[in-house]
Order: structure tokens, then sequence, then C-alpha cells
């Protein structure tokens, strides 16, 4: 599959991001307390002013009595001095006949007879076009009727508690910049420190040498755990490679050299040879040499290919059954002879692993080619067995098999074959690989009637749990 190029590209700064989220919330915070005091002065002047509205018409109540059939009244100057500087005060006081008997006649506001008796009552009103705040007391008189109340009604203009409001919310406002300022800035030096850990990082990073995969080492936050480990896996993982690649390339180099070596010089001794019987020799040599050097390039190629594979994710569901029926269909197809006693026997019901398809047949031929060129004379039974858990795939030939001395040897790479066989070989080794990564495991064993077996165990297939 072609490669894909990906590109990294640079976004807007995370502190950026973070001071402007941080700013932004600060700025919300700090409008959403500034209405809040701004809400909290207002109800605060008017509750204060209020109560020096209604003290100063309460010391007019006091002052008002009732004497030979008429309402009387002093207003006491103190009463009217309470309420401040900058407003204009207003009051009228009436009889239970609703006259006015002092104060401003033209100021005649509605009376609440009827909610005299709750006390001091607090009312917004009108006073020549101009907003006021009013305080309505009666005072219960000696006189029989509906209303028997002389009723004091003081009145104020806004200017004063406005003022004072707004200077409330002046100063909170002040104190609310000057404190989200000194916030924003101190959040902005804690995001600074608080990102200076991927600053190391970068650093840490830029200043290694290329050849250098070890693992980084650093005392990070535990947030930034993640990205370090992530890191240090990833190179770890890239080490793996370029050391298999290297494996590969090394073992290829030092395979190769010699049956090249021996290629060449068996083609200068066929130049040089005039003897007609000593051509047609050193041309079957030439033949054989040429034959085994393309085995040998097939052979590291598929196990560089095993290498690559056995990295990658092992997910594909595959029924080892019919991997097994077609890789001995192939192979037997390129044979000019087979044993007489062939057979596969494999069960009824799929005997499914999870696995690469590809590695694992490049296993199996790998077992086929290496019992029918140096065992299976005469027989080569391959049995598939399953418990439900465990599938065992078992190739018996009737050859001479493996001396239990060299089992292990010949798990290795390049082992060399013995009994005076030419080269080494990579077979067995590019099994024990594909075994391994799929978690499963080579064995050889010798059975009771004097064949030999060679046993690939396999986990069988479990579903991918479902995450509830």
């Amino acid at each position: 599959m072609p490669g894909r190029t990906q590109h990294v590209i640079a976004g807007r700064s995370l502190y950026t991001r973070l001071v402007t989220r941080v700013g932004a919330v600060l700025l919300v915070s700090a409008a959403a307390l500034l209405i809040a005091i701004w809400i909290s002065t207002q109800f605060a002047a008017r509750e204060a002013y209020d109560r020096i509205l209604a003290g100063s018409a309460l010391q007019i109540a006091e002052n008002t009595w009732y004497d030979h059939g008429e309402v009387n009244v002093d207003v006491p100057l103190a009463a009217l001095s309470m309420l401040g500087t900058g407003d204009h005060a207003i009051y009228a006081v009436f009889d239970p006949r609703g006259r006015v008997i002092a104060g401003d006649a033209e100021f005649r506001p509605e009376i609440p007879w009827q909610e005299l008796e709750q006390g001091p009552l607090l009312r917004d009103g009108q006073y020549l076009g101009t907003p006021v705040r009013m305080a309505i007391i009666g005072r219960r008189m000696p006189v029989a009727g509906p209303h028997p109340w002389a009723v004091i009604v003081l009145a104020q203009t806004n200017n004063a508690r406005m003022s004072f409001a707004q200077s409330l919310g002046s100063r909170a406002l002040v104190v609310i910049v000057a404190m989200s300022v000194l916030t924003l800035v101190a959040a902005m030096f804690t995001l600074y420190q608080a990102l200076a850990p991927l600053t190391r990082i970068e650093a840490a990073i830029r200043e290694r040498d290329l050849n250098d995969l070890s693992p980084l080492v650093l005392t990070v936050p535990a947030e930034t755990h993640a990205l370090v480990s992530a890191i240090n896996a990833f190179m770890q993982r890239l080490a793996v490679h370029r050391t298999t690649m290297r494996r590969v390339i090394g073992d290829a180099a030092h395979q190769l050299r010699t049956p090249v070596t021996a290629l060449v010089a068996q083609m200068e001794l066929l130049a040089t040879e005039d003897n007609e019987e000593k051509r047609q020799r050193h041309l079957t040599l030439l033949r054989e040499r040429t034959r085994n050097l393309g085995a040998l390039v097939n052979q590291l190629i598929n196990h560089a290919m095993v290498q690559h594979r056995n990295d990658s994710s092992l997910q594909a569901r595959i029924d080892l059954g019919e991997l097994v029926r077609s890789q001995m269909t192939e192979v037997l197809s390129n044979r000019n002879r087979t044993p007489h006693d062939l057979s596969l026997d494999v069960p009824p019901l799929p005997c499914l692993i999870r696995g690469d398809a590809i590695s694992l047949g490049e296993a199996i031929k790998n077992i086929l080619d290496n019992a029918l060129q140096y065992g299976a004379p005469g027989l080569l039974q391959v049995r598939l067995e399953s418990d439900g858990q465990r599938h065992w795939l078992r190739f018996i030939d009737d050859g001479p098999g493996i001396p239990a001395a060299d089992w292990e040897r010949l798990r290795k790479p390049f082992s060399p074959r013995g009994e005076q066989r030419m080269g080494a070989s990579l077979g067995l080794s590019i099994v024990e690989e594909v075994m391994r990564a799929h978690g499963g495991e080579l064995r050889f064993a010798y059975l009771p009637v004097g064949h030999f077996a060679v046993v690939l165990d396999f986990p069988a297939w479990q579903a991918p749990a479902v995450a509830v």
C-alpha cells in the first residue's frame, strides 16, 4: 500500500489558547461580579436612604397632634436636614379630611388610607415631573370617620442616592479591574511555568543525536507523563525496527558474500577450462550454486517480510484448516515427486485464529518444503486438532527428522544445516518468529512409531471485548 505523507501543521500556541480562555473567564466573571455589585449597591443605597427618609417622616409625625378639633404640626428643622444636600425635599401634612395643613399644597400624592396601619409606607412617585421617593406615615387622631388619620408625606429627589450608588459602583469597578488584571498576569505567569515541561521535552528531543534512541529521562508532571511515555515507546519501537533492519542487512551481506564469491570463482574456472568433461562438471556446479543462491535470496526476502509483518497488528480472523489446505495445494503443485502416503486431516468445524495470513502461510510452506526436501520419502501427514481453546497443527513424516540436540539451534537464523548440506537455513527460524508473534509455539517430537513431527501450537480466536 503506498505510503501517505502526513504534514504537521502548527496551530495557535497552547499558551495563547490558555491565556485567551483564562482571560475570557476572568472577563465574564468580572462582568458578572460588577453587575452583582451594581445591583447590590443600588439596593444598599435605596435601603439606606429609605431609612433616613422614613426616620425624618417619623420625626414630623411625632410632632403632629390634635387640639380643639384641629390637627396641628410643628415640623422640626432636623427632620429635613437629615436628608442631606444635593436633593430637594418636599413634604405635606394632611388632616383626616384630606386637607393640606402644612407643607407644599401642590404636592398631593394619592394616599393609601387602607394601608396606613402597616406603618411607614415607601413609594415611588412624581413631583412636577421629577421622580421622587416618598415616605407616607399615618398618625391616628381622636376623631370619628372613615379615615381617622393625619397623614405625613415626605418626599426626596433621587440625586443623592444615585450619586451614592454610582460612587460605590465606580470604586468596585476600579477594584475589580485591578484585581482582574493582577489575576490575569498571575495566571499568565502560572501557565508559563506549567507549560515549561513541554519546552524541556522539546529541548531534550532537539538536542539528541540522530542515532540516540534511548528513552528520555525527565521528571515531568503527571499530565505530561503519558506524552513522554508515548515518545519513549515510539523510540523503542523505532530502535527495534532499526536493529532489525541492520541485522537483516548484516545477515544478508554475510550470507551472500560466500555463495556470490564461489559463483564468480566457478564462472572464472568455466571460462578458462578447455576440457569438455570438466566444463560440464563446472556447469553442473554453477547451476547448483546459482539455484542455492536463488533459494537463499528468496529466504532472506521472506525473512525480512515476516519480520516486518510480525510488527504489524495481527487482527485478521483466519481459518487455519483452509489456510493449510491452500498452502499444501500450492507447495505440492510445484513438486515432481510426492509421498505415496499423503493426507490432510482437519476437523469439520473451522479452527479460527487471530493473525496474519501471509506470514502464517510462509511458515507453513517452509515446514512443508523442509519435510518434502529432507524427509518424507513415503509418508507426509498433516493433522489439525483442537480442544476449543488451542489448535495443534502437526506435520508428520517418515524421514530421519531433526536430532533432539539440534532443536534449539535450528530455531535461530542462519544455523548450519549439518549432515554435509551446503549453506545455512532460515526456514525454521522464520517459523519460530511467526509463531512467537502469534502467541503460539513451535515444537518437535518423535512419535512412538518412529515418525518425526513438527507441531505448531496456536491459541484459538477470542472475540475482542466490547466496551460497555
